[in-house]
């Protein structure tokens, strides 16, 4: 089990960590240096997903867009290895863009078939909002063809190759699930009846179901 936390140290700056247990959740230890954090300085909010490969990534909230992180095992059995530099992804990188905002996402690898060839690969999947401000939630996707498309952080921030909108509204915070239909589950917050008094809005709480198709316009089908 995994899990990605963010502490802030004696001189109040922010730190993203992963945890992980070999017991289901009976102890967890530190991944990696505790004097290393996968995100320094500036992180926030974080997911954790594991990468074809068995390498670790997180994905940590930022102004404008998101920092990736990949920690890559030496020895597996005992949680032995390294992260790497943390990398930003937005505009500048052709990158995972919230413009105007920093707001929190999800993040998964899925196995698809790239429909143009039907040659099988993965994609990675990052939610977040669009803008300008807290606006438009969409999901950005990008293929992973080979394993030299995430063998650093840079290779996972840039160039991502496209995104789905699926909110013209005020919306902020989203998350998502693998369903048994092989579709996605995506829950995210949304102004659907107006604007409130509150800082951030009256959010509701949207469901959306769906496939690889929708996201991606029919360029995947996942495959099982």
């Amino acid at each position: 089990l995994y899990c990605a936390v963010l502490v802030r140290d004696k001189s109040a700056k922010h730190m993203n960590y992963v945890l992980y247990s070999d017991d289901f959740g009976g102890n967890w230890s530190v991944l990696g240096d505790i004097d290393t954090p996968a995100v320094y300085n500036t992180a926030d909010e974080p997911k954790v997903e594991e990468l074809p490969n068995g390498a670790l990534l997180i994905s940590s909230r930022y102004s404008g867009g998101r920092y990736y992180n990949i920690y890559t095992f030496t020895d597996v059995a005992s949680g032995a290895g390294r992260w790497d530099d943390a990398v930003f992804s937005g505009a500048i990188s052709n990158g995972v863009e919230a413009k105007d905002n920093s707001t929190n996402g999800e993040v998964m690898v899925l196995p698809v078939v790239r429909t143009a060839d039907n040659e099988p690969m993965h994609i990675i999947l990052q939610s977040l909002p669009l803008g300008p401000e807290r606006k438009n939630v969409g999901i950005y996707y990008k293929e992973l063809a080979s394993e030299d498309d995430y063998l650093s952080p840079y290779e996972i921030a840039a160039d991502w190759d496209g995104v789905k909108q699926i909110t013209s509204l005020n919306s902020a915070y989203s998350t998502f699930a693998w369903q048994h239909d092989n579709r996605l589950a995506f829950l995210y917050e949304e102004e659907t009846h107006g604007k409130s008094n509150f800082a951030y809005g009256g959010y509701t709480i949207v469901y959306e179901c769906l496939s690889i198709e929708d996201i991606t316009d029919g360029k995947y089908s996942y495959r099982e």
